[in-house]
């Protein structure tokens, strides 16, 4: 989750969701009538090594209030 859409470090959030049935995910502290742009990948561990796909395309999202 990013205020940049080039998802600077500064202006970018990390969330991490363990459970592969998940669909969606409530992101708190989120500032009123702003742009915030996500994007999605997976991951996988075969074998003890971490394996994860590519970003999936950038959505935007408005927050309300």
């Amino acid at each position: 989750i990013s205020t940049s859409k080039k998802f600077a470090k500064k202006a970018t959030v990390t969330k991490t969701v363990k459970k592969n049935s998940t669909t969606k995910l409530t992101v708190k502290k989120l500032k009123p009538k702003k742009k915030y742009y996500v994007r999605v990948r997976t991951y996988k561990t075969v074998n003890g090594k971490e394996y994860c796909s590519g970003w999936s395309k950038i959505k935007s999202v408005t927050t309300k209030k």
